[in-house]
């Protein structure tokens, strides 16, 4: 839900979701409704989570902006012309690097429970 109002998508939203078999048609309408009202209401969460300065922070933190950087810009001839991706990668160096997804995915569960505006 996060990434369809936050990623330009402009078509429908919705929920697929299959209501339970032991309801008649009006619990069908009454889970289509609920749908749409959990969509709403995640939707309300992830925007105070989006405008929320400890979640930029740690977003900053975990330099997770960084993943949608490609790794070589002008493609693989670029990559492989860069001895520090393969040859003298420092791998332990790179996994000592925390990407501090623990501070962010405590503020999304907050933000998800509604303890946290």
């Amino acid at each position: 839900m996060d990434l369809l109002e936050t990623a330009g998508y402009e078509g429908p939203r919705h929920f697929d979701f299959k209501p339970v078999r032991t309801d008649g048609a009006d619990g069908v309408w009454e889970s289509a409704k609920n749908c749409m009202r959990n969509y709403l209401i995640l939707k309300e969460r992830s925007a105070a989570f989006r405008a929320d300065p400890d979640v930029v922070a740690a977003l900053d933190a975990s330099r997770l902006p960084e993943l949608a950087v490609p790794t070589a810009a002008d493609g693989l001839a670029g990559l492989l012309a860069d001895p520090t991706a393969y040859e003298t990668f420092d791998a332990d160096a790179a996994a000592a690097r925390s990407m501090a997804f623990e501070r962010l995915d405590q503020l999304a569960l907050e933000h998800l429970l509604g303890v946290r505006r």
